[in-house]
């Protein structure tokens, strides 16, 4: 319920007016004592929340796309390099032994289960690959996953004939030998070994020759792959969203705003607050209709990397340029040159590109600047918290991530918290009161889960008060990053909304904010466009009850810096506290006096 009935209004506004005012007076204070860069010292801890959140794709589901199987001698450094990197740069996840995980006697166990949990193995026949026990293991591996069809296997006949891969002939011949007479291993492993070798020899694969051209090999063992996820495309969208609650029906929701048949450029955006989901979703839209184009480029957590407006921003069109333009050896000097680059570069190419978190106009204009820069059915999705962007730039589309509701956010964070994703008996009524408390956010509910996996009764109670006491660092980090990103007047406005007008009437809020001098209705409008703040409940500002937590702990961590106490904040009335006591509070936070 509201603090307030919105009855006495003159009164509550002079009441508030007071406070208001006491708080403002302190920002001002403190900004002329302390003119420190905002939020210095817990930045860098916000960016590794941040990046955290931003890993390799394999958080999209478990397992990987493709195994690699080559002799490193032989290929490492080339061929397979070349082919691994290709890979990568189509977001197919591939596993590749770089470290050659052939411990004393065995192999590693690490090797047999990657290879059970991929869908493809590249399979690298050089002249070698016979001559180490290693390859011969996971060649038979693969042979067993695909004999129960579980594996799709692509061969690469480099510098060999298929014909000697098939009857273990020339150069492949004296490696089989020297295993025969090895004591150690029994006839009927080089057998299982030699048959696995034919069986493998006998698929039609790509045969790469001293007078080919290497690139395109790559090129074709990635089409081969792309195009058999796309006749599996159902299979494929259920492979990866394993594990992700919720998803698919937004997945098919973006893709219905793509409009794949048309062939006009259409810019797609994907908005909502920190930690909601954007990131993911975008991974697996992108995963599923990579194949339909060219070319693709997924450039992930801009906003981190482009801190340096001119070097970072000319990183980003560099790594653009490389994915899209394979082969082609182009280098980026400036921000202009790399704009001027990809305008005549991609013009006439049908290209899928993802523009993952951006939070400023000139990551839009710098790295997809006009439709006119892409070639006929391209596709520009674009991730940010900030809906003011995707408005200025007119995207065609908007889609709104929401947080997780019911069942849904149950189901998310027990498959973090339980073995098998239900909850024990005895722990229902706890993993309702912490879904409840997250507000249904994707983060705090895979955070909680994963804090809790295999504790008992006792522990997650003790974890409940905490969690209604104070929030999980990574979860306050992960949200205090949007927070981070506004304005010193978007930041005083967001902090006056957290610590005393939440629930209030709009009209109130606007009045109050006008009273004490802010620029009250842009201010509001500002914040909802970030997705920081709503209006909801018949036209009273709302805002998730984790962003409030995390103004509290920015507060709570900025006093106790200048105050030298821990002091904990639970409600408002601990704001008012801190302010009648200590009058001299820190808050690092305003940089400038108003």
């Amino acid at each position: 319920m509201p603090f307030f009935f919105v009855g006495a209004h003159t009164a509550i506004r002079l009441h508030w007016r007071q406070h208001l005012q006491q708080l403002l007076s302190v920002f001002i204070s403190f900004s002329q004592q302390f003119p420190i860069n905002l939020l210095h010292c817990s930045s860098m801890e916000m960016m590794s929340y941040a990046s955290s959140s931003t890993t390799t794709t394999t958080r999209v589901s478990q397992g990987c796309d493709v195994f690699l199987s080559f002799r490193g001698e032989d290929t490492r450094t080339g061929f397979t390099s070349h082919l691994y990197e290709a890979l990568i740069r189509k977001r197919i996840r591939t596993y590749k032994d770089d470290w050659s995980l052939e411990i004393g006697n065995f192999i590693a166990p690490a090797l047999l289960e990657a290879i059970e949990a991929s869908r493809y193995a590249v399979v690298v026949l050089s002249s070698n690959f016979a001559t180490s026990k290693w390859c011969l293991v996971e060649i038979a591996k693969v042979v067993e996953c695909m004999e129960r069809r579980k594996l799709n296997v692509i061969p690469v006949f480099y510098h060999v004939s298929p014909s000697d891969v098939r009857h273990q002939s020339n150069c492949f011949e004296q490696g089989f030998a020297n295993h025969e007479a090895n004591p150690e291993i029994t006839p009927q492993k080089v057998a299982t070994w030699r048959s696995a070798f034919a069986k493998v020899g006998a698929i039609k694969g790509l045969h790469v020759t001293p007078d080919k051209n290497e690139s395109e090999i790559v090129s074709e063992i990635i089409r081969r792959i792309l195009q058999d996820m796309q006749d599996k495309s159902s299979v494929n969208l259920s492979h990866l969203t394993k594990g992700l609650v919720g998803i698919e029906s937004r997945v098919n929701e973006v893709i219905n705003k793509l409009n794949m048949e048309s062939n006009e450029v259409r810019f797609i955006g994907i908005c909502g607050m920190s930690g909601i989901g954007k990131t993911t979703l975008a991974e697996v839209v992108f995963h599923v209709i990579q194949h339909k184009y060219q070319e693709s480029s997924f450039i992930e957590n801009i906003k981190d990397i482009s801190k340096d407006h001119n070097s970072d921003l000319c990183k980003l069109q560099q790594k653009l340029l490389d994915d899209v333009l394979k082969g082609e050896s182009i280098s980026v000097r400036s921000v202009k040159h790399g704009q001027t680059l990809l305008m005549t570069k991609l013009r006439d190419m049908k290209v899928l590109i993802v523009l993952d978190d951006v939070n400023h106009a000139d990551q839009f204009m710098y790295l997809a600047g006009g439709r006119e820069w892409f070639g006929a059915g391209t596709r520009i999705i674009v991730t940010t918290t900030n809906a003011d962007l995707l408005n200025a730039y007119r995207v065609n589309e908007t889609f709104m991530c929401e947080e997780l509701k019911g069942e849904e956010a149950l189901r998310l964070f027990c498959q973090s918290a339980f073995v098998d994703g239900h909850p024990k008996h005895g722990y229902e009524n706890l993993s309702d009161d912490i879904v409840k408390y997250t507000g249904g956010l994707p983060i705090a509910l895979t955070v909680y889960g994963s804090l809790l996996y295999g504790k008992e009764e006792k522990y997650w109670k003790d974890m409940l008060k905490k969690v209604q006491e104070y929030q999980h660092k990574e979860v306050l980090g992960r949200l205090e990053v949007g927070y981070v990103r506004l304005d010193r007047h978007q930041q005083l406005t967001f902090m006056y909304i957290a610590c005393f007008l939440k629930g209030r009437d709009k009209e109130l809020v606007e009045d109050i904010l006008t009273d004490i001098g802010m620029h009250s209705e842009s201010g509001i409008t500002d914040l909802i466009n970030k997705f920081l703040i709503a209006i909801k409940f018949d036209d009273c500002v709302w805002m998730h009850d984790l962003l409030q937590q995390m103004c509290w702990e920015v507060l709570r961590r900025e006093s106790q810096q200048c105050n030298g106490k821990q002091i904990a904040i639970k409600h408002r009335h601990d704001v008012l506290d801190i302010l009648s006591s200590k009058p001299t509070v820190c808050l690092r936070f305003f940089t400038k006096s108003i």
